[in-house]
């Protein structure tokens, strides 16, 4: 890639900062456009009246040595680690997210545990053909009533 080329990068994500770093490492200027103004996306974490809250339920984890270095490098001392918890309050219950399976089947109860299972095994003998999209994928590997269930917790109707 030549020094000349002008990159934009769009969102100071961590995904986004790391790009940015590789490319000046290499030589290569690029902007980084962000709408906020701080960085970090949804994975920063904000101060108010000396208490620390996460912007979404995402957090910086990588079990990619190579990318753990990276941020190493660039943050030094100022690495902020801090244990997760993340939990989804609903009909009564909290569940805990990432979803765990032993966790979502002992709040769901017996019943809807079972169809979870049945659709499950379902998708296990007779798995859609073709996977042309994000919520075929995921019924292919944990079945329609997971994903279903997926997007009740999150409340997106459908969209991950």
């Amino acid at each position: 890639m030549k020094n000349n080329c002008n990159i934009v990068i769009i969102g100071a994500s961590p995904a986004g900062l790391t790009a940015a770093h590789e490319l000046v490492k290499q030589g290569i200027k690029p902007i980084v456009l962000e709408q906020a103004d701080k960085v970090g996306g949804i994975s920063r974490t904000e101060t108010y009246k000396g208490y620390r809250f996460d912007i979404g339920g995402h957090r910086f984890y990588t079990k990619v040595g190579e990318i753990q270095q990276i941020w190493l490098e660039i943050l030094g001392n100022n690495f902020l680690k801090v244990p997760r918890l993340s939990r989804i309050y609903y009909n009564g219950k909290f569940f805990n997210y990432p979803l765990e399976v032993t966790n979502a089947l002992s709040n769901l109860g017996i019943i809807n545990s079972l169809l979870m299972l049945f659709s499950y095994l379902q998708v296990k003998i007779k798995p859609h053909p073709v996977e042309e999209n994000f919520e075929q994928w995921v019924c292919n590997r944990f079945g329609k009533a997971y994903f279903l269930l997926k997007n009740i917790l999150l409340n997106l109707d459908g969209q991950f």
